[in-house]
């Protein structure tokens, strides 16, 4: 049997020898789409959006349409309350977009996510007689009778002065010193006080609260007295919008020293009063919310890489310290959570209640379902991870690319899912230092920063289709859209900048090159048949192979299912084919003779 016959089509296997592929792999497979078994043309982008300059990140709004940056960005939609009434807020938390982490709302405002808490403790100031003091009381005083008024304020009441008896003016006495005898006042409580400051926005819908300010000293007040705290500091920096104080305090003869709630001033109130606020409220009436923020530190403003986990839980990281959020308060990263790993962090990602952390060394896997329980577990494999774009999320786990290939990573187990299909040699030829990706349709699809050229891996086959777009486009950045199910590209292209969805467009032209077919007897290919959807205006093409893969021993324009003939050649033992085209190809025959091409199998 001298017959090659290619019944069903699928992509490279690069590591397998090119002769001991199965009939199906392809040695070379461009531009190919493989997923019914047949040989069709991948479609390629289309536009729909332009730019006015090349994208570095690109991120598609529910209200505001496509949001751009220049730079990398990490964009997560937030996990809390995003309506005001019936308008949505659309809220967005990003690392990267400026010098500090950022929220972004429907319309266009950004503000800084976090918030530091204050630099200093209130003034205190502890006085006698507050509660006294907060009533205006007059006096008055006269020399002669017709100065008196009447008792009581009454008019036409005369009030009789004893003849010889001289009326004075009331006298200042200062106080004086405590006369012999007398008892100091009963002290009511011992206090000290705290402050926070509220980034207030969305008319309350979002308030987020600050780590409060170092304690004030304890003072002790009696009864009657208040104190007048001052020395506000309110944080101002770029992207913050401070709207209120909160006060807290602590309350005498509790079981515990926690900071009670006391008062909420807006910044103008806190304006019109000088600055001061005077605590004359006894301790039974105090509220019994307590501070909540206490170990709340802000993300840090050279924080990077932001993602938001299936629990609620925020995560980012600098340097080679793993940070984390209280869950679901996205601005809060308490120190006493921060896990810190040997080497310098890449990239987070997360599976189930699990933190994949990707590093230029070995990943670690943060498991735990509360942030105070995470525990960092090591794990023995030598896979760095190359490229922080490369990370991409799917059900039940996260690929990347590592030095070997492409690194499946569950909470259980991790795989080298491309070990039997290409070398380390051939990845590296590949370049996945600049290596984009996204997961869709069970496929790992990617492209390489600043090039036209891409590769599907699909992750069941295990084998690859090469994407190559028109000359002179450059991907800069990926973007999967989980809700329109698609991927965005943003690209420059000779027709300037902008976003395109891929396989939207026309067909890209494909190339498939089948194995080597070793034949037992030398034999000259005589004949070929390719069924498919072929027409005259969409050829398919056909070129054959010998031994010398370089030139072809025939070249043939399949337009319609019969068989061709081919012109005499040389036999031999080795023979192989490529197709070209953009027609859908169900079945290739070559063989010896027509009537083994029409009647062999």
């Amino acid at each position: 049997m001298s017959l090659v016959f290619v019944p069903v089509f699928a992509g490279e296997i690069p590591r397998t020898a090119k002769r001991l592929l199965e009939n199906q792999y392809a040695t070379l497979a461009m531009n190919c789409s493989l997923e019914r078994g047949s040989l069709c043309a991948l479609r390629g982008p289309s536009k729909r959006q332009a730019l006015s300059e090349v994208p570095g990140t690109v991120f598609k709004h529910d209200d505001d349409g496509w949001l751009v940056w220049p730079g990398r960005v990490s964009v997560v939609k937030s996990a809390v309350l995003d309506v005001e009434g019936e308008k949505p807020l659309g809220q967005l938390l990003m690392t990267g977009e400026r010098d500090y982490p950022t929220m972004y709302l429907a319309g266009g405002d950004v503000y800084r996510l976090g918030i530091p808490r204050p630099a200093s403790a209130p003034l205190v100031n502890v006085s006698s007689t507050a509660a006294l003091e907060e009533v205006t009381v007059e006096g008055w005083a006269a020399f002669e009778e017709s100065g008196t008024p009447g008792r009581y304020g009454s008019e036409g009441v005369d009030i009789e002065v004893e003849p010889g008896v001289e009326v004075t003016p009331f006298a200042d006495t200062g106080g004086g010193e405590e006369e012999e005898g007398d008892e100091e006042p009963d002290i009511q409580r011992s206090t000290s006080y705290c402050y926070t400051v509220v980034q207030q926005l969305a008319d309350g819908v979002i308030a987020y609260e600050s780590a409060p300010s170092p304690p004030s000293d304890i003072v002790d007040v009696v009864d009657g007295g208040g104190v007048t705290l001052s020395g506000f500091a309110i944080p101002e920096l770029e992207g913050l919008h401070i709207t209120h104080i909160r006060i807290y305090r602590t309350v005498s003869g509790s079981e515990t020293s926690d900071f009670r709630f006391l008062a909420e001033l807006t910044l103008e109130e806190l304006e019109v009063a000088g600055g001061v606020y005077m605590d004359t409220m006894h301790d039974k009436d105090v509220s019994s919310e307590v501070l909540q923020t206490s170990t709340w530190d802000a993300i840090p403003d050279n924080a990077r890489g932001l993602i938001k986990t299936d629990n609620g839980i925020y995560a980012c990281f600098r340097g080679n310290e793993l940070l984390v959020s209280e869950p679901f308060i996205p601005y809060a990263y308490p120190q006493t959570y921060a896990l810190t790993v040997e080497d310098t962090i890449v990239a987070l990602a997360h599976t189930d209640s699990t933190i994949i952390v990707l590093t230029t060394g070995r990943p670690y896997l943060a498991q735990g379902g509360v942030p105070e329980s995470l525990t960092l577990i090591h794990l023995p494999i030598e896979q760095a991870c190359v490229s922080a774009d490369s990370v991409a999320s799917m059900a039940g786990g996260v690929i990347y690319a590592s030095p070997d290939g492409l690194m499946l990573m569950t909470s259980s187990e991790q795989t080298l899912i491309t070990e039997q299909t290409m070398t380390r040699e051939q990845w590296a030829a590949m370049g996945p230092e600049n290596l984009m990706g996204t997961v869709h349709d069970g496929r790992y699809v990617g492209f390489f920063r600043g090039t036209n050229r891409g590769l599907i891996f699909h992750i069941g086959r295990a084998d690859i289709v090469r994407v190559e777009l028109p000359d002179a486009w450059k991907v800069i950045c990926l973007y999967h859209h989980s809700e329109d199910d698609c991927i965005y590209l943003g690209a420059e292209t000779p027709e300037g900048a902008g976003i395109w969805e891929f396989e939207a467009g026309d067909a890209l032209p494909y190339r498939w090159r089948s194995k080597e077919f070793f034949l037992s007897a030398l034999t000259g290919m005589s004949a070929a048949r390719i069924s498919g959807e072929q027409r005259p205006g969409c050829p398919v093409r056909m070129d054959v192979y010998g031994p010398d893969e370089q030139h072809s021993r025939a070249r043939l324009r399949a337009t319609g299912d019969k068989t061709m003939r081919i012109r005499p050649t040389r036999s031999e033992r080795v023979w192989s084919f490529e197709l070209s085209g953009t027609a859908d190809v169900y079945e290739v025959r070559l063989g010896g003779s027509v009537e083994e091409v029409e009647y062999g199998g």
